[in-house]
């Protein structure tokens, strides 16, 4: 059953779906008066709902039965990381969505080629919030992440300061068997734990930029054996963080 969120409180009555939510509803997925989906509110409450009018390709729908199937990690991850190329972002964003990340947070660093313009930030969030919808609702999420985009590390670091870890994945850490910070971090309880992770882009983080998240009191943190792409690296991470946080 397909899934869609509506930007509106739950309560007892009709609810009319925007006009783009309603054109896959009557155009693509062929629904018709009667079907059913499932609606998101603003409180993370899932409904199953029926179609109960169909005019001028504009649907309106009734909550009908409450869904209590929490799709939500039990910890808040945070992925930092800077503009990659061509379309590889689109494809990282969609897919840490489906993997549970709550927040993703785009910077400018010293080696990322793919910079985001001043003028073309806002147009840039918008695009990447419909991939983020589109991918909460295919992998039936209870929230759609949040996305933002700031100028600097130093302002990257100022409003992380609440997280309860810091780390950054660095490709030096490779060679670090022990890799105790990540460790530590997977055999914690993460109920309700809040994690940033901060990651380079295809030219990695510079020697000055890790010494300074050093210097902020981020731990550094290796991801397996081998050296993983750009847009590997956090998806990887949001694995091992997804399993021992609510498989294993």
């Amino acid at each position: 059953m397909q899934q869609y969120f509506i930007n509106e409180k739950f309560e007892n009555k009709n609810f009319i779906l925007s006009k783009e939510d309603s054109f896959h509803i009557v155009k693509v997925m062929r629904k018709e008066v009667g079907s059913k989906i499932f609606i998101v509110f603003l409180e993370s409450k899932k409904y199953i709902c029926n179609i109960v009018k169909i005019e001028n390709n504009i649907v309106t729908i009734n909550p009908d039965t409450e869904v209590i199937n929490n799709t939500e990690l039990e910890v808040e991850i945070t992925v930092a990381i800077p503009p990659l190329k061509n379309d590889k972002l689109d494809y990282l964003i969609q897919k840490m969505t489906e993997l549970g990340v709550s927040n993703i947070i785009l910077f400018n660093s010293e080696r990322n080629i793919s910079k985001i313009k001043e003028d073309k930030i806002e147009s840039k969030l918008s695009r990447f919030k419909k991939i983020l919808k589109e991918a909460s609702e295919q992998s039936k999420r209870l929230i759609i992440p949040n996305i933002s985009y700031v100028k600097s590390i130093s302002e990257l670091v100022d409003i992380s300061k609440d997280n309860d870890y810091k780390v950054v994945a660095y490709e030096n850490e490779a060679s670090n068997l022990e890799n105790i910070n990540f460790k530590s971090i997977l055999n914690d309880n993460l109920k309700n734990k809040k994690i940033i992770s901060i990651f380079g882009s295809e030219g990695g983080l510079s020697k000055k930029e890790i010494d300074y998240f050093i210097e902020n009191n981020y731990s550094l943190i290796g991801l397996g054996k081998r050296i993983l792409r750009a847009e590997t690296a956090p998806l990887y991470f949001l694995s091992c963080v997804g399993y021992f946080s609510e498989i294993n």
